[in-house]
């Protein structure tokens, strides 16, 4: 294991670059069939729909351990893990980090969360809820960039976390939120990723991003790839600023904090419900989602691009 460790190692440090990334470059190397693969591992059945109580949540985080793991994402935590209590349950975030860590320099902080609803017994045609948008598709986006951003070197700190308990009221989130701000981890901004599984209504390749007028992120975003990141109405309809893991991050370090996500109320049908498994996902939007989301983040590293609130919520 230490060999295939080394050699890996030795691979990510030949193929650092101080050349410019480009979307060719990006798209290249998030393969279409690894992000089907990922995805329908964490969507099976076997992770008994990503809920702590029934081991479920630890299956998947075993998962995406190994892989942080196989493709040179470090511990940042003791074994990755950042523990938290839920109604008595111990459950954990999963923060790693891409390269060396030194709080002098900004930090980015890229999550989304991993957990589920679980079983419900009383369903009996199908008790699993899998959760393949809900949200193994962000996780999925999540390690697929993360990979991508460990082939290179980057002049900031790059944390990656994989949250508990967003299903139980987003505290995994908030966990990690006040421990790293007691750390005195100073966070310039943070992109979360959430059910990205369907094609926005707009049209492929696009994502909407939420509290879209709070700071200049979109903006930043589309000047790399235009049209990527939409406004979507119902984002401020329905106030989804609040109700992703982004929040805490927003509330406690008074930072950018926003979720990218292709979920528009008009485009599906089973949030929450037995039926969202990994064989609805259109893979093919879901995959360029993800390339054209990893090209945007490694140009605004590359360029050091500064994200700025606007305004507050």
């Amino acid at each position: 294991m230490k060999l295939v460790k080394l050699l890996l190692a030795l691979v990510i440090l030949s193929s650092c670059s101080t050349k410019t990334t480009t979307l060719d470059e990006v798209q290249k190397f998030i393969q279409l069939e690894e992000t089907r693969d990922i995805l329908f591992t964490l969507a099976s059945d076997e992770m008994k729909g990503r809920e702590s109580s029934n081991g479920g949540y630890q299956m998947a985080a075993d998962f995406v351990t190994n892989f942080f793991d196989e493709n040179g994402i470090e511990p940042f935590y003791p074994s990755y893990k950042d523990s938290l209590q839920t109604k008595e349950i111990w459950s954990y975030n999963l923060v790693g980090r891409v390269g060396s860590f030194d709080n002098e320099k900004p930090t980015i902080l890229i999550g989304a969360h991993l957990d589920h609803i679980g079983i419900n017994e009383e369903n009996q045609e199908d008790p699993i809820f899998n959760g393949a948008n809900d949200n193994a598709s962000g996780s999925t986006a999540v390690l697929q960039i993360a990979k991508f951003l460990a082939t290179k070197k980057w002049n900031q700190n790059i944390l990656i976390a994989l949250f508990a308990d967003e299903e139980k009221g987003l505290r995994g989130a908030a966990h990690l939120a006040e421990r790293l701000k007691q750390e005195g981890i100073n966070l310039s901004y943070m992109v979360n990723f959430e059910m990205l599984g369907a094609t926005l209504t707009t049209g492929e390749n696009q994502v909407y991003m939420t509290g879209y007028n709070l700071s200049n992120m979109p903006q930043k975003m589309n000047a790399y790839a235009p049209e990527f990141v939409q406004f979507l109405p119902e984002a401020k309809q329905y106030n989804l600023f609040k109700r992703s893991d982004n929040y805490s991050f927003y509330k406690i370090h008074n930072i950018p904090a926003q979720t990218l996500s292709t979920f528009d109320f008009k485009n599906y049908d089973y949030y929450h419900k037995a039926g969202d498994e990994a064989e609805k996902m259109d893979i093919t939007n879901m995959s360029q989602v993800i390339s054209t989301s990893a090209y945007v983040l490694a140009k605004m590293l590359e360029e050091e691009v500064s994200i700025n609130l606007l305004s507050q919520e």
